[in-house]
């Protein structure tokens, strides 16, 4: 019968999702907690405090095949290992849907049946065991030291294998017994008395393995309401209504989850989630599924604003009519970033990359942007605009309504379900049209250019589009470059001490590593240049034609000692604005 059941106990729930008794809908989001938010859980368990209510459906019958559905995780990987395992339910036996209660389940899961891994502090980002903590969760028994966090009182934590080579009971430095929480099922449960003898538990440590040991396999702690009525639009609903709590910034989630429940004939969430791993992993970006539900309403619905109802059955059924199309726009529309030298950390505005991929797709571009020969035009154009938007920063808080203006430039008339989308005379992708219909250019100003320049610094997203621009010559597709300081960075201590000496102004160092000091080299170039004082790299650069040399770096015809640096930086300053004011502007 519909309503809250009674309730079970964790161990009982643990061996119905390892027996695939509780599964998870394709509509469903993946887990998301944080290492401490899985600790805290135990925690709040070990205090007998409430862990809220879950949402269960009971599938049965053709509701089976409603849509695909997903094992719980056994192990988790940060940004590697994150996509739940699809299990085929065709002929399978009844089994709950999870509707509401995943990150609770799965983090008790991974706990006691599992691994998670902890990506190791400033170790570089790659698929590989040595860049991980591989992680169990173990109870400290005895307590003898007081937590770190105040608010905490029973001290669970992540423990990387290397450390406790995976012992039942890992002791610590300070003489502490760590218990390996998933060790209770290494031993009967009638014999938890065992484990104490063992290891010459204290009468402390014992109570406190015990008190565990009856949260997990005693204590009825897991309540959930079942909802039994074999309808799946209901559940969704459910699930819909159960997850919104009118939070905007969960509105994706739940659109997403729309998507998946009334797309039919492929497995998108895996399709989605191979997307994104083919742009963030492949091509080194950071997107997520927010930018391919904007990029669905952009290229085919009358309004971008996310709102519950835009992904109604008809438009996410035409939207799997066209889904390798859109699939194949995406993915070359970031290549054609990567060839402009863009990547993670100097693309900061996800919606700029919107009016490219409405130029590509409905332009029919996917097989050419990135390569061919009569598109080169369009790919200068492209750049240009992207770099600028990166500088301009058109979008701000109303970037819904900047964006449906923009899109107006491609057809004046969008009407959503119509077969045309495109003014089919548009060849040249519209970098005017756009911003003038944007109306975002502003009033630039030599004030604006001044403060652009003087508050650019080298690693900021902002630095590289302006460098780019001001060197359009280098190869970026092809060659790696760098931005490099003119007067090198391990100089500016010297140059303090030159200044202070004769009683000059000292510039911060924020201005040191500004735009005012910075450049775009050839990656050879910049390692031959290394930590070389800048008057002697370009006297050892230059040959015979210094003129030419310094036009070319946009490096200014003064004294260019490091005694001569805030004169320098005058200089660099005026020659920077008027080449800007010539690209902006």
């Amino acid at each position: 019968m519909a309503g809250f059941q009674s309730p079970i106990t964790i161990n009982e729930a643990m061996q119905k999702i390892k027996n695939n008794e509780y599964l998870l809908p394709a509509f469903q989001r993946e887990y998301v907690w944080y290492p401490e938010q899985v600790e805290t859980l135990f925690d709040s368990l070990m205090r007998d405090y409430p862990i809220n209510s879950m949402l269960f459906w009971s599938v049965k019958d053709e509701s089976k095949t409603s849509w695909k559905f997903y094992k719980f995780l056994s192990f988790y990987r940060e940004y590697y290992h994150t996509h739940n395992e699809y299990f085929p339910t065709q002929g399978h036996k009844d089994f709950y849907a999870i509707l509401d209660g995943q990150q609770r389940l799965t983090s008790l899961y991974l706990a006691l049946f599992g691994r998670y891994d902890i990506h190791k502090y400033r170790a570089k980002w790659e698929n590989d065991d040595r860049r991980f903590e591989m992680c169990h969760l173990y109870f400290n028994l005895t307590q003898s030291k007081k937590t770190q966090d105040a608010d905490i009182k029973y001290e669970f934590l992540w423990r990387d294998k290397n450390d406790t080579q995976e012992q039942t009971i890992y002791q610590d430095k300070d003489s502490q017994k760590w218990f390996k929480c998933g060790d209770f099922y290494k031993y009967e449960t009638s014999r938890v008395r065992k484990i104490a003898k063992e290891f010459s538990l204290t009468e402390a440590e014992d109570e406190n393995l015990d008190k565990l040991h009856q949260k997990i396999f005693d204590a009825r702690l897991i309540n959930f309401y079942l909802e039994e009525e074999q309808n799946p639009d209901k559940a969704v609903n459910i699930f819909i209504r159960t997850n919104a709590g009118g939070e905007p910034l969960e509105y994706a989630d739940i659109l997403f989850s729309i998507v998946v429940a009334n797309w039919t004939k492929v497995d998108v969430r895996t399709e989605i989630n191979d997307l994104l791993d083919t742009i963030n992993k492949g091509l080194d970006f950071d997107i997520d599924k927010n930018l391919i539900l904007k990029g669905f309403l952009f290229l085919f619905h009358n309004s971008v604003k996310f709102q519950i109802n835009s992904f109604e059955k008809s438009f996410v059924e035409s939207l799997e009519a066209k889904w390798e199309g859109i699939k194949n726009a995406f993915i070359e529309t970031f290549k054609l970033l990567q060839s402009f030298g863009l990547h993670a950390q100097t693309l900061s505005s996800n919606n700029a990359i919107l009016p490219i991929l409405y130029f590509i797709y409905h332009k029919n571009l996917t097989e050419t942007i990135v390569d061919s020969v009569g598109q080169k035009d369009n790919r200068a154009i492209i750049r240009k605009w992207l770099l600028r938007t990166i500088i301009l920063k058109p979008f701000g808080g109303s970037g819904d309504a900047v964006l449906a203006r923009m899109r107006r430039v491609f057809i004046k008339d969008f009407k959503q379900g119509s077969e045309k989308y495109f003014d089919s005379t548009m060849d040249t992708f519209p970098l005017d049209d756009i911003e003038k219909e944007a109306n975002y250019r502003g009033d630039m100003n030599e004030e604006f250019l001044e403060d652009i320049i003087w508050n650019s610094r080298k690693n900021s997203p902002e630095t590289f589009a302006i460098l780019s621009l001001l060197y359009p010559h280098l190869d970026y597709k092809n060659n790696n470059f760098h931005i490099d300081h003119l007067h090198p960075e391990s100089a500016y201590k010297v140059y303090k001490r030159l200044n202070e000496k004769r009683g000059l102004e000292v510039w911060e160092y924020h201005y040191y590593d500004s735009l005012l000091n910075l450049q775009m080299l050839d990656a050879n170039e910049n390692m031959s240049k290394n930590a070389m004082p800048l008057q002697e790299w370009v006297e050892k650069q230059c040959s015979n034609d210094k003129k030419g040399f310094l036009e070319r770096h946009l490096i200014p015809d003064v004294d260019l000692s490091l005694e001569n640096f805030n004169d320098f930086c005058e200089a660099r300053k005026d020659l920077l604005v008027q080449k800007l004011k010539s690209i902006l502007c």
